[in-house]
């Protein structure tokens, strides 16, 4: 029995430490160029103020490929960070992902200023469509605590 216990212990965990595809880090890329410079177009932007976390979201897209903008502030000296996550679908092996890909976008403020946060732009190595943003409190080092409820977008 306890042989079993210990297998099944061990299986969960090789679960567990499998990355998902639905969180893939190499989906994306940083650069400090301007879309419109590559030839990206404006698509729109979303936003949200939940629980002191304020978060926006704006998109440029260049045949199916996007550029996102993200910016947060922390708004609220409860002892969180702002955060923020998104969720997308991307074009890979001649289809659209029928499952939502997430990720935190890698800006997070902690600082309470009342002067948001960003990081530059994040394209998409991928074709990608249906982009939501939402607003999450996370730890010092970005890590996620919980995010609110509601998605924003698709943009």
């Amino acid at each position: 029995m306890r042989r079993i216990l210990l297998a099944l212990i061990a299986a969960i965990g090789l679960i567990i430490a499998i990355p998902s595809s639905a969180n893939a880090a190499d989906e994306w890329y940083t650069s400090s160029n301007y879309p419109s410079d590559k030839g990206y177009g404006y698509v729109g932007s979303s936003s949200s103020t939940v629980s002191g976390v304020y978060q926006h979201l704006t998109m440029y897209r260049e045949n199916n490929y996007v550029a996102l903008w993200a910016s947060v502030g922390d708004e609220a000296t409860d002892g969180y960070c702002a955060g923020q996550e998104i969720a997308y679908q991307v074009y890979v092996n001649g289809s659209w992902s029928s499952d939502y890909h997430k990720r935190m976008v890698p800006v997070h403020d902690c600082s309470t200023n009342g002067v948001d946060n960003f990081g530059g732009y994040f394209y998409s190595k991928y074709k990608t469509r249906n982009v939501h943003s939402r607003a999450c409190h996370v730890d010092s080092s970005g890590r996620k605590i919980h995010c609110e409820g509601t998605w924003h977008g698709p943009i």
